[in-house]
């Protein structure tokens, strides 16, 4: 079984891209799960699945630069000290779901974030990144047989997501 999930908290900008492309896709598509920013909270809805795709950013990239990567999972010191209920990278959720005895394929299809100020809406290079997210994890879901469904204007519904959450009239 494979699950898709968002991650980030939109009140921090570019943060929320993973939480708000997942709350698009998860109209069309039951294999999507928005994890907000929810962090470790998460736990449990992942421990079912063979396969994770995690949409979240990444800060070592270049604002609107767009990576795929494969998630191995880990509970080093380092980033179990960095733990934040809700700051909780992919890696580390991984990493907890295998000392939980799961061993699921896990990858994150992330976007490097320009701006994570409070209640800022999303930078243009994050908006001008989500067509090219949506084509990787379209390519990435069809080699485990899985079809990802998207609605017509999948950027309209990314930054009404914003506007939703931050009460913004342009975003």
């Amino acid at each position: 079984m494979l699950l898709v999930v968002g991650l980030g908290n939109v009140v921090y900008g570019d943060d929320g891209f993973g939480s708000c492309l997942a709350q698009v896709l998860s109209h069309y598509n039951d294999f999507v799960f928005d994890g907000n920013a929810h962090g470790i909270g998460v736990l449990g809805t992942l421990a079912d699945y063979d396969i994770l795709v995690f949409l979240d950013i990444d800060v070592r990239l270049p604002p609107g630069a767009v990576a795929i990567e494969r998630v191995e999972g880990s509970l080093t010191l380092q980033e179990t000290r960095l733990i934040d209920a809700h700051r909780t990278p992919p890696s580390l959720l991984v990493g907890y779901l295998r000392a939980m005895g799961r061993d699921p394929k896990a990858y994150i299809i992330a976007v490097g974030p320009k701006t994570l100020e409070p209640f800022s809406p999303p930078s243009q290079e994050v908006i001008k990144a989500v067509p090219i997210a949506v084509e990787e994890l379209k390519k990435l879901l069809a080699q485990f047989g899985v079809e990802l469904k998207i609605g017509e204007n999948v950027v309209e519904e990314f930054k009404n997501c914003y506007r939703r959450a931050l009460r913004y009239e342009r975003v």
